[in-house]
């Protein structure tokens, strides 16, 4: 009885013109774009004929902070897209509240490329590794109040899943935005170690989704 009431509510919510289809597509077109943009700022070097022999192996090797947050950044953009496909699958219905929440996690897809640019050019900077971690959160949080709002009681998701799943998958969704919630101390400490502690986010990742949402 709950369950229909909560979806005799939602008609009344739904804005015309859209469908999960459409939603699912417009937020593929944003990560495609976001992701494209990350690697924009990674150019070969233009050097003077004479300087190449000398010094484009620094040149080279001067790219690697931009390389190495490039690659952390694309995975992290995967990550999300991934989830929030993990999501999407799962909704049946949506209501203004979820066109919001999801406008609100493409914002911040879409932001992603200015930490990435920031951490790339000032690795060492405890101000760029705050930046980016507080980004990344706020990233990871909308993404999970957007299934929070779709799962409350099943009132936009798939009735028949189960609420073991349902708190699994909340649970997956909030271990990115804890490492990196973590990782804002140890910046203080050296910023670079909060970049060790970053990628730390993928395994654990990993390892939830293979033991407890299979």
């Amino acid at each position: 009885m709950s369950v229909e009431m909560s979806t005799k509510s939602v008609e009344h919510q739904i804005p015309h013109g859209f469908s999960i289809e459409s939603i699912s597509l417009f937020s593929d077109a944003v990560f495609a774009i976001a992701i494209t943009l990350l690697a924009i700022d990674i150019r070969v070097p233009q050097l003077a004929e004479d300087l190449v022999a000398i010094q484009l192996n620094n040149e080279i090797f001067g790219l690697a902070p931009k390389l190495i947050s490039f690659i952390l950044t694309f995975f992290i953009i995967g990550n999300f897209w991934i989830s929030y496909h993990r999501i999407i699958y799962r909704i049946r219905r949506y209501d203004r509240g979820l066109i919001a929440l999801n406008l609100l996690f493409l914002m911040f897809i879409v932001l992603l490329p200015f930490p990435n640019d920031l951490i790339g050019k000032y690795p060492t900077q405890q101000i760029a590794v705050f930046v980016y971690a507080v980004i990344i959160i706020a990233t990871g949080l909308s993404l999970s109040l957007l299934w929070l709002h779709a799962s409350r009681r099943r009132r936009l998701i798939d009735e028949s899943l189960s609420a073991d799943f349902i708190r699994r998958l909340t649970i997956r969704l909030f271990i990115a935005p804890c490492i990196f919630l973590i990782s804002i101390p140890i910046s203080f400490l050296n910023p670079l170690y909060s970049l060790v502690t970053w990628f730390l986010a993928f395994p654990l990742g990993i390892y939830f989704e293979r033991t407890y949402l299979r």
